[in-house]
């Protein structure tokens, strides 16, 4: 091997590191490097040659690295991190000190909301990419498992806006919910993070960047569950299913509950792992005061707090540094001010970090050989395969003084720098000798398995220059790198299999596997056939996972209804891909629904409902409707496919009797009643549609129906039985976010009518009507615009005619007040939500209208417009909306109006 002398930029830098650590001795000073007996320190005659190698601990290997390395050994870290709600967030800061320190973390157990911050973290997430990611969640969002209105169907929209509550059936027993929530959206929030974290856990938490292990309790067993394996969400969501308030997590014939009922701050489960230096985080929450124990998670959670106070003072007590929380008064469910509570976990570990570096210092004793030595070094080479030697002189020939474990120090720093893949230091007489053999040269990167990108687009991913000697750590950042570029867009089984480099060429082969499906499989169903939940789910074998696809299609599947959970656990267990394994919960498919309305214009009105969701397991709906108010009753038996087999065609059909009490006004006096009537209609529907997407339907409908009109007092409305015989034409659009409180999206309705009374003498007529809406916020600020059309033939019955009033429509009219042919609605609204609301959210409105309705075309004129003004205040109540409005009708009617509910 040849020898060569430092290069004077590399003579000079070990030289300071030379100083730095032994600033003492060369002043003159007692050395006091290690802890060793006096003869040791003094000793100062060079015996025997002596050789340092760097302390090597785990082999890193294929596909990790460009050539296998070893990491430098050090006593291992873990962290034990507790549960405790909002309060666990303050563990990212603590993650953000040891970063910051360049501490490197083992092995991480985490319990409850603490197992979401550890498995995140051990899943490749920095801790600065964590507080963004809590930062960005809407925490008080997490608890609805109701789908988004825009992930359902048109049909299903309507169908929910109505509902005031369901009830499940198993047989004839109302089904109970084991929770507040089934936990749903938790779970899409989890696998959505866990999909594009870096490191896939491969069916193992060791495979993890980081190895890391899940605290759950068994509710069967009583038992404590270490959960080491299999879907990182669902091991996450087990861990932090409070009871009462998340649904427990069936998994392997466990069910499975928040972690915290056996053990809220794992040290052992840390120690059990070979762990030298335990870390515990304790953000376990502290007893509710009396004023916090009104609802029944509230209680159960003061209970499992009482029930951990003893073994988890006994984990406190294990572990070797404790960072505590218990003087935070904050609850753990408030989730407001999370960079505050980020910060607190970040000051109080590095406080603890000297204490840290003390635990490090004397757990590297171990490694140093026994007898601590000091050297006098007059000459320092330096060999390599690449120079003539050479040789250096210390201080100018004088001699240097260096202690072993110096020695030993610039040995591990030289490998840790990741140029080297032999370092060596040979002490020999006065001559200290450092062996250095670079990493073999780059030459060229051949990529294989790609079919996503061009090769142009993933070797840019690549820091590492053509020509340059390899690094170990800059090798390892590349190929994170070039993964990272594949989970940005989705793609999160994309992994590299394999990493060679040619020796003799210096030609770097990567092969990847971008995660083509192989097979797909579903779990859990029982009655549902497996055709409804393939076709909600857009990804087919033989495709590449992409888990933007995946999560849209696994909120579709939930979103229809059918099912309490849906989970997708990736697995490439399969020679040709990767298995996806599709796990579902059924719900109860017999349902009983309620609804009830109020308004002070027609007065109350109640449904009951009661039906099937899942006809034969084709997710077809079978109910029997009954409704009662003051003044509308009707039977209704209706069936409804939202989708038939796998198309996006829907088909319902309906038999129905309704009767309604209707009134006739006055058009000059507009306080006079004129007369008042019967309507009742008895008729069948059939209707045949295409759903375009999730926001809307084209639809045509065959409508068979028989009218008939009763007098109850006065004119003005005809008395006549008739029957009518009507398609229609409908295209709907409904992307409004939510109901009745819309913030944001437009509702479009078009329809063309054509209908055919039976009589042979009675003319045919057309009805066209169109309807838009469209709402913009900003804050708690919101913009309502409104259009209504109308036009009908003058042939068009009384019965088919358009009706006009009612504080939906209208301010400051009576409900139906207004008939005719021809209408014209125009509406702007303001509405403003209170930021202190004092009981339930509140909302402040007012809206100003523009209408006509005429009967005869001839008599319609844009002079002829009339104007109303309204303004109302609404409590969003558990019952529905609660609303008082005040209206006036072109400054000769003023109306107040109350409503309970949604209107139907």
């Amino acid at each position: 091997m040849l020898v060569k002398t430092f290069p004077p930029r590399r003579l000079f830098g070990l030289i300071v590191l030379f100083l730095v650590y032994h600033s003492r001795t060369i002043l003159g000073l007692p050395c006091q490097a290690w802890p060793r007996s006096d003869s040791s320190r003094t000793r100062s005659l060079n015996g025997p040659v002596a050789v340092f190698k760097p302390r090597l601990g785990k082999l890193l290997n294929n596909p990790h690295c460009f050539i296998p390395y070893r990491e430098l050994a050090h006593p291992r870290l873990g962290l034990a991190l507790s549960g405790g709600g909002a309060r666990c967030l303050a563990q990212i800061g603590v993650l953000l000190a040891l970063e910051e320190n360049d501490f490197q973390i083992d092995f991480i157990a985490g319990t409850s909301m603490g197992s979401f911050v550890g498995g995140m973290y051990a899943a490749g997430y920095s801790a600065a990419q964590l507080r963004e990611i809590v930062l960005k969640i809407a925490w008080e969002e997490i608890m609805k498992d109701t789908p988004p209105r825009k992930n359902l169907l048109l049909s299903q929209k309507q169908e929910r806006d109505l509902t005031l509550l369901q009830i499940r059936l198993n047989g004839i027993k109302p089904r109970i919910p084991r929770a507040l929530t089934a936990g749903q959206k938790l779970h899409s929030v989890l696998t959505e993070l866990t999909w594009k974290a870096n490191y896939w856990a491969s069916g193992s938490f060791d495979n993890l960047r980081i190895p890391f292990r899940a605290l759950a309790t068994d509710v069967y067993s009583g038992e404590e569950v270490v959960l080491d394996s299999g879907d990182l969400s669902e091991a996450i969501r087990a861990s932090g299913a409070l009871p009462l308030l998340i649904a427990p997590v069936p998994k392997d014939g466990l069910l499975l509950v928040d972690g915290g009922v056996m053990n809220n701050i794992p040290v052992d489960i840390v120690r059990r792992f070979g762990i030298e230096i335990v870390i515990a985080v304790d953000a376990t929450s502290n007893l509710r005061p009396q004023d916090q124990l009104s609802l029944p998670w509230e209680f159960a959670d003061q209970v499992t707090t009482i029930m951990q106070q003893e073994r988890n003072a006994r984990q406190r007590a294990a572990a070797d540094i404790l960072i505590s929380f218990e003087d935070l008064s904050r609850s753990s469910l408030d989730f407001t001010q999370l960079d505050s509570l980020i910060q607190l976990g970040y000051e109080r570990m590095v406080a603890q970090i000297p204490k840290l570096r003390e635990l490090y210092k004397s757990g590297d004793l171990a490694h140093l050989q026994t007898e601590e030595r000091i050297y006098a070094v007059r000459e320092i080479r330096t060999a390599s395969e690449e120079t003539a030697p050479a040789s250096a002189h210390a201080r100018n020939g004088s001699n240097l003084r260096m202690t072993a474990s110096a020695i030993q120090q610039v040995v591990d720093d030289l490998y840790a720098g990741g140029d080297y893949h032999t370092v060596e230091a040979r002490l020999a007489g006065d001559t200290l000798t450092y062996a250095l053999m670079r990493n073999p040269v780059l030459r060229g990167v051949r990529l294989h398995g790609n079919t996503v990108y061009a090769d142009s687009v993933l070797l840019a991913c690549l820091k590492t220059p053509l020509g340059a000697h390899l690094n170990h750590r800059q090798g390892r950042e590349d190929l994170v790198a070039l993964i990272e570029h594949y989970r940005r867009d989705g793609y999160a089984l994309a992994e590299i299999k394999h990493v060679q480099l040619d020796s003799s060429s210096g030609i770097l082969g990567i092969t990847i596997d971008e995660g083509r499906i192989a097979r797909i499989e579903i779990g859990g169903l029982q009655r549902t056939q497996q055709m409804v939940v393939l076709r909600e789910f857009s990804l087919r074998a033989g495709e590449i996972f992409n888990s933007t696809r995946a999560r849209q299609g696994i909120d579709n599947i939930h979103s229809t209804g059918l099912f309490e959970n849906v989970s997708l656990m990736p697995q490439r267990q399969l020679a040709d891909g990767a298995l996806l394994q599709i796990k579902v919960e059924e719900k109860p498919y017999n349902v009983i629904r309620l609804g009830d309305y109020y308004q002070s214009e027609r007065g109350n009105f109640a449904f009951l409902e009661i039906g099937n969701e899942n006809v034969l397991g084709t997710a077809s709906k079978l109910f029997l409707h009954g409704g009662l108010g003051t003044r509308d009753q009707e039977v209704k038996i209706s069936w409804r496919s939202d989708r038939i087999f796998k198309t996006f065609l829907t088909l319902s059909a309906n038999a129905y009797h309704v009767a309604q009490e209707n009134s006739i006004y006055d058009e000059q006096f507009l306080d006079k009643t004129l007369g008042k009537y019967s309507e009742r209609r008895t008729g069948l529907r059939l209707s045949v549609g295409q759903q375009v997407r999730r926001f809307g339907a084209l639809t045509a409908e065959l409508r068979w129906e028989e009218i008939n009109f009763d007098s109850l007092f006065g004119s003005g409305y005809p008395v006549s039985k008739s029957g009518i015989t009507a398609l229609a034409l409908r295209s709907v659009v409904d992307t409004r976010d939510q109901l009745p409180f819309t913030r944001g999206g437009r509702y479009v309705n078009v329809s063309y009518e054509y209908a055919k009374p039976p009589a042979p003498k009675e003319k045919s007529f057309v009805k066209f009507f169109s309807h838009a809406e469209s709402f913009h916020s900003f804050g708690p600020h919101t913009l309502h615009s409104r259009f209504l059309g109308g036009i009908a033939d003058a042939t068009t019955p009384f019965s088919e005619q358009f009706r006009l009033g009612g504080p939906q429509q209208v301010f400051g009219l009576r409900e139906h007040q207004f008939l005719g042919r021809h209408l014209v609605l125009g509406s702007l609204g303001y509405r403003y939500q209170l930021r202190k609301r004092p009981f339930f959210d509140t909302y402040l409105s007012m809206r100003y209208d523009v209408s006509g309705l005429w009967l005869d075309q001839k008599h319609a004129s844009y002079k002829k417009f009339r104007h109303s003004v309204g303004v109302a205040i609404t409590l969003d109540t558990p019952f529905g909306p609660v609303g008082v409005a005040l209206g006036t009708y072109e400054n000769r009617q003023k109306r107040v109006y109350f409503n309970l509910g949604i209107p139907f």
